[in-house]
């Protein structure tokens, strides 16, 4: 009898690869794959369910631009639409007035930027705005700042009350930076401007720098190893310094840039940028990195629709980033319907993996909540309905979406298997899976492809695997002692075993989990025969 060669997978930390050339994809990539994580350990599971926090929809129109987390007195959740921003303690949300009836209202699109200065938040409402605000948590309404300029306060008389109107503000060194600003009727797209030291409602008229390289507009600010990245649309620039006196302006790039502040997300290690079409980067304070080698694909192959990039926003959420895109192999979405979300802490370069809504929908506008409890919840918000969800909730397997509880797709396809021969046949047989253990029965649905053609209607077969429910534990109140098992009973796996793959020079496996349920690989076991190579 020919002798059975085996060829194990257990590594799959390679994550998502769109490469179109399979033959460039390492062992442990995946050229397609939806809800699914990568365990650093090796194995991958189905991820956690997307639960909201908010039962009633936030009001207005929903046009999604951040969230940020505000702490004062207590917790805050603050969300900025396109023209309006709300505020909650966790569960609903209510929007902001600076008086009665008075809302505060944005323009230009880039919705309202936040900013803390100790216990009170300030807001740029765009150039254009009527007025920037500033909100203490202890206030019922945001109190209307006067525009600095044509008034402006000197360093020997500072008098408060006072914010230029801006599309962008940051804090940094010990004051309030604001940019593309418009002072007494005039608009200056490329102004960066700062306040007194200490004092963030006074400002000096000579104190700004104007960037005039790298296209129209400063589109986003950030803060990095103790200096401030300034993005335009075709260039980012580092001010290193403190003040007026030793400011310093670097051109890090003048190839990459940002068109927008919802495409930029700043880390504990450094700031995340998206430029279209070259993808996402990372800059750490020293170096930018090029995060998108496995992603490039989809622009030549036209998965990403140009006319509705508006739509694409960075967060970093749990220490990991959520890049939010019009994703489709078919279609041209006007919204965002997939999150890339990139892990940094897998292998050596990280790794993707991809991400829907049980209603097909992506999430935008990320940020971490710390509860007055102390619990971190990764919040982002949903890309279509009027909700702010948790993510990573792995207590759960439905989405909680507009208050109903909803099922979403996972799946998983391997890269292509030919042991190391794909010009000889091989009889593939009876592959042996180690799978994670469920607390109900499931079916595992795994559609088999052969030599290289991948299309889903050209399976060769398909094979249900049956994963039984694991033992489960017992929990105070509901046991009694020496009629079950005590305690819960840690997740386990167990080997199952395939069907016969057949005869073929290569074979691939989608794996199909079952809707709403939680299921998971930690190795594959291909077993086969060579056959005679023919001339």
């Amino acid at each position: 009898m020919p002798q059975i060669l085996v060829d194990k997978r257990n590594d799959f930390t390679g994550g998502l690869n769109l490469r179109a050339d399979q033959f460039q994809l390492a062992d442990n990539e995946s050229p397609d794959m939806l809800n699914m994580e990568v365990d650093p350990r090796g194995g991958l599971f189905t991820r956690g369910a997307y639960r909201e926090i908010n039962s009633t929809a936030v009001t207005g129109t929903w046009t999604p631009k951040r969230l940020s987390w505000f702490k004062g007195t207590s917790q805050y959740l603050m969300l900025s639409t396109e023209t309006s921003v709300h505020t909650s303690t966790g569960s609903n949300f209510t929007q902001l007035n600076f008086g009665a009836a008075q809302p505060i209202v944005a323009s230009g699109g880039n919705g309202i930027e936040f900013a803390q200065w100790g216990d009170t938040m300030y807001m740029v409402t765009g150039s254009a705005a009527t007025a920037s605000y500033k909100w203490k948590i202890t206030d019922t309404y945001a109190t209307a700042l006067t525009a600095s300029g044509p008034t402006w306060q000197a360093y020997a008389a500072p008098v408060g009350g006072y914010f230029p109107k801006a599309e962008h503000t940051i804090q940094h060194t010990n004051k309030m930076f604001v940019a593309n600003t418009k002072e007494d009727g005039t608009s200056y797209p490329n102004r960066l401007r700062w306040s007194h030291e200490g004092l963030p409602s006074d400002w000096l008229q000579s104190d700004f720098i104007d960037f005039n390289g790298g296209g129209d507009g400063i589109t986003g600010l950030a803060v990095v190893a103790g200096h401030l990245v300034v993005f335009k649309p075709q260039a980012v620039y580092i001010l290193f310094g403190y003040d007026s006196t030793d400011h310093n302006v670097v051109e890090l790039s003048s190839v990459l840039g940002c068109d927008g502040s919802t495409k930029i997300a700043t880390s504990e290690n450094g700031v995340y940028f998206y430029t279209h079409t070259k993808g996402l980067f990372f800059y750490n304070g020293s170096t930018v990195v090029d995060l998108f080698q496995n992603l490039k694909s989809m622009y030549p192959l036209g998965y990403v629709a140009d006319g509705y990039t508006s739509k694409i926003t960075v967060s970093y959420v749990n220490r990991r980033v959520w890049l939010s895109m019009p994703y489709s192999t078919t279609t041209s979405p006007s919204t965002a319907t997939v999150n890339f979300v990139y892990d940094p802490s897998i292998s050596a370069n990280g790794s993707w993996v991809k991400h829907s809504s049980g209603d097909g929908y992506g999430l935008v506008g990320g940020t971490d909540f710390i509860t007055t409890a102390g619990g971190v919840n990764p919040l982002m918000m949903h890309s279509y309905i009027p909700r702010v969800v948790r993510v990573d909730v792995f207590t759960s397997e439905t989405d909680l979406l507009a208050t109903v509880e909803t099922n979403f797709a996972s799946t998983y396809r391997t890269g292509w298997v030919d042991g190391n021969s794909y010009s000889m046949k091989k009889m593939f047989r009876r592959p042996d899976f180690v799978l994670k253990q469920v607390n109900t029965q499931r079916t595992l649905n795994i559609r088999v492809f052969h030599n290289f053609e991948e299309a889903v209607g050209n399976q060769r077969k398909s094979i249900d695997i049956i994963l039984p429910p694991s033992a489960s534990g017992g929990y105070w109140g509901t046991m009694r002692w020496g009629t079950g098992t005590w305690g819960v009973v840690a997740a386990g796996a167990e080997v199952r075993r395939g069907a016969n793959l057949g005869l073929a020079r290569s074979v691939q496996l989608l794996f199909t989990g079952p809707a709403g349920g939680y299921w998971g690989i930690d190795s594959i076991a291909y077993k086969y025969n060579n056959r005679k190579v023919t001339g």
